[in-house]
């Protein structure tokens, strides 16, 4: 439970020389469950003092700002400095110009209100909302709602291998001679030894009892009948059954175990068709065909066998001697099928897979090679322990220091993707180290190993099966425990970004853009260029189309890097795409007074004008702002979205003639004419915006 690895582990009296507090012999940790066998033991830690209790107090304090929070937080800041600095700027102007304090005080309210996105709490959680519901019917589950957007954000996935890239299920893959040859005679002693065992049949004799079905070796039982057993203990680490033939009323005892007590007991070796004496040569051949194994990540049983047997009241442990060592059994935890194209594809949208287990290397790297994790180095718990947070966090290699690759500690966090014999705080310290670098960390564990790093992660991910500390801790819950779930889960992340970037961007410069163009007109202009309900009603108007947003489509290839929240971005794009829409508003003044002649005399017509043309014109806007292709041609939005700017330019035209009669509006009914101005005003501003997003992609290199 605390290292995630599918093998028992054993207990004694006998203290050793741990490298770990897993490793320490003779203690206990609460929390885990004993499997067989007995003892006495002393409790020293209770509660919380315990290591499991450790762990509940380090995932029991407020959990980091994420990525997402503050973005948000760095929006409102910037949300406020510009609606206080642009409020006071035109408070002071129009002061100055007009010489009326109230007028000048309420024209400033109205700004701050019209600067204001009103709709951006709608647009974040309703996006965000969707996506919970999207998910869920992905077989994910969202407990924080705000975790959907970090889902997207993530450059760096860690994971722990048993069960995310393997099946969690240890199977059968080799039953071998000491040559390296299969011999099904061993899958056959296998077999019996493990079928004929009395008592809880443990994950090793499941494995050969499940694989034996699917080759039908079962058969076999017919053929004997069992007669004794010596059961498994860890002193021995050996397992003997004494079957009967029925063919030939010969008797046969198998024995399995770990390699070096099988050893201990043999005094022959089947090589090469042969029974041979058991020299230390030979002794050193069946270790390196053993280790041949193990190195790939397997686990090896070894099989010994003989033909006396003494009879049921004398039979005992001292009868498991004088052997015949005859082969192995090797088994490995299989990666899933579907990993190996997932993690691909993951790499694909910008996310570098870490893994991060309590197993050991051998199996790690095994199941790396198989589908295909890049991994250049495998640093273990213990090395990350002499590693400094410095040491460990820091990623430039300085190559004006002279020393060796191997030891150039530096760059360790960044450059390795396999973290072996991890326990929890080695764990959670490498994914800090990550998020100190400046990445967005997204962690998935489901053992109460992984509570502390998906407490600590930007976005914790669990499954629905893992244990209750580590459910608490997580912000998603997986109802199937695959990557490719994370993978949707990502791309869903992105797409709900990517809504709300473009409400923030589209709003915002359009808003700042409507309130620079207010200022400009209030230092030529001897009246309002818009009254202030007139301000109040176009942003409802123009909120009609946002309600849309949280349903457009964003561009594939918007979703292949991920994004994370900048005001920076934020901040130019208002003022280029502001300034931008200011320049059309300049012209449009122009055309008012000259073209037009709505001038001193005129003002309730300019003020409708305008009221008209920059509404359609940032209705329009969106279509041009939701995409770096070109709308229309290379990227259409959503058909909601497609209605509901049609919905609004039609209400932005029928507003002055339905309100003209209501005298509080000041509306007034335009000529044709000036519908013709309109459009040429906005074929200007498509032409205009699409030279400015040339210009500006080329410069930051995005759009959104």
């Amino acid at each position: 439970v605390f290292t995630g690895e599918s093998v028992l582990v054993e207990k004694a009296t006998t203290p050793n020389e741990p490298k770990g507090i897993f490793d320490i012999n003779n203690i206990c940790l609460m929390g885990s469950s004993v499997v067989s066998g007995s003892g006495t033991a002393v409790v020293i830690q209770t509660g919380f003092d315990t290591y499991l209790g450790r762990m509940s107090k380090e995932i029991d304090n407020k959990k980091e700002i994420t990525n997402f929070e503050k973005g948000m937080n760095n929006i409102t800041k910037l949300l406020i400095k510009y609606m206080i600095v642009v409020s006071i700027a035109v408070f002071v102007i129009y002061a100055f110009i007009r010489h009326d304090m109230m007028e000048a005080l309420l024209f400033a309210l109205s700004v701050a209100v019209g600067i204001t996105p009103s709709m951006l709490p709608m647009i974040v959680n309703v996006n965000l909302t969707r996506g919970t519901k999207v998910l869920a019917k992905k077989k994910t589950l969202v407990k924080n709602i705000n975790s959907i957007q970090n889902l997207g954000a993530i450059d760096v996935l860690c994971t722990d291998k048993t069960g995310t890239l393997t099946e969690d299920k240890i199977v059968l893959q080799k039953y071998i001679d000491v040559n390296g040859n299969e011999d099904t005679s061993i899958l056959e002693y296998a077999y019996l030894n493990s079928y004929f065992g009395t008592g809880m049949k443990n994950l090793v004799d499941r494995a050969i009892i499940i694989y034996g079905n699917e080759k039908n070796v079962k058969e076999i039982v017919n053929d004997y009948t069992k007669i004794d057993e010596i059961p498994f203990d860890y002193t021995r680490k050996r397992m003997s059954v004494v079957v009967k033939s029925n063919k030939n009323n010969g008797y046969r005892m198998f024995t399995k175990g770990a390699l070096e007590e099988i050893l201990k007991v043999c005094t022959k070796v089947k090589y090469n068709g042969h029974v041979n004496e058991l020299t230390p040569e030979m002794v050193e051949i069946v270790e390196q065909k053993a280790k041949e194994y193990a190195v790939q990540g397997m686990q090896v049983i070894a099989i010994a066998s003989k033909r006396e047997y003494r009879g049921v009241n004398v039979f005992n442990v001292s009868d498991e001697a004088n052997m015949t060592f005859i082969g192995f059994v090797a088994f490995l935890d299989p990666a899933k099928k579907d990993a190996k194209a997932t993690l691909k594809k993951l790499k694909s949208i910008g996310i570098t897979t870490k893994i991060l287990t309590g197993d050991n290397p051998y199996a790690a790297n095994n199941i790396c090679n198989l589908v295909g994790l890049e991994n250049k180095e495998t640093l273990l718990g213990t090395d990350i322990d002499k590693l400094s947070d410095e040491e460990l966090a820091a990623f430039e290699i300085q190559t004006r220091v002279k020393k060796s690759v191997e030891n150039m500690t530096g760059f360790k966090v960044e450059e390795v993707n396999v973290f072996a014999r991890m326990n929890p705080l080695q764990k959670e310290r490498v994914v800090k180290q990550l998020k100190n670098n400046g990445h967005v960390v997204g962690y998935m564990g489901d053992g109460v190993n992984d509570s502390p790093s998906l407490h600590i992660a930007d976005v914790g991910i669990s499954v629905n099966t893992a244990t209750d500390i580590a459910k608490e801790a997580a912000d998603i819950i997986l109802l199937e425990r695959s990557l490719k779930v994370i993978y949707e889960g990502v791309i869903e992340g992105r797409r709900v970004y990517g809504n709300i970037i473009k409400y923030m961007k589209m709003a915002l410069s359009s808003d700042f853009g409507d309130v620079f163009s207010i200022v400009i007109a209030s230092i030529f202009l001897p009246f309002l260029p818009l009254l202030p309900i007139q301000m109040l009603l176009q942003d409802f108007l123009y909120d009609i189309s946002q309600i849309a947003i949280p349903y457009d489509d964003v561009d594939k290839e918007f979703l292949e890097k991920p994004k994370k929240w900048s005001t920076k971005g934020i901040s130019k794009f208002m003022n280029v795409m502001g300034i931008t829409s200011s320049l059309i508003d300049v012209l449009a003044f122009l055309g008012f007074w000259f073209l037009f002649g709505y001038n001193a005399s005129k003002e309730t017509f300019f003020q409708t004008a305008w009221f008209v043309e920059c509404l359609i014109s940032e209705t329009l806007i969106i279509h041009f702002v939701r995409t770096e292709k070109i709308p229309f041609i290379q990227s259409r939005a959503n058909p909601i979205l497609m209605v509901l700017t049609t919905v609004t330019i039609i209400g932005t035209i029928i507003t002055p003639i339905l309100l003209h009669n209501i005298q509080s509006f000041h509306f007034e009914i335009l000529p044709l004419k000036y519908y013709g101005f309109v459009i040429l005003l906005l074929a200007i501003y498509s032409v205009l915006v699409e030279i400015i997003k040339k210009i500006y992609i080329k410069k930051n290199g995005e759009w959104l």
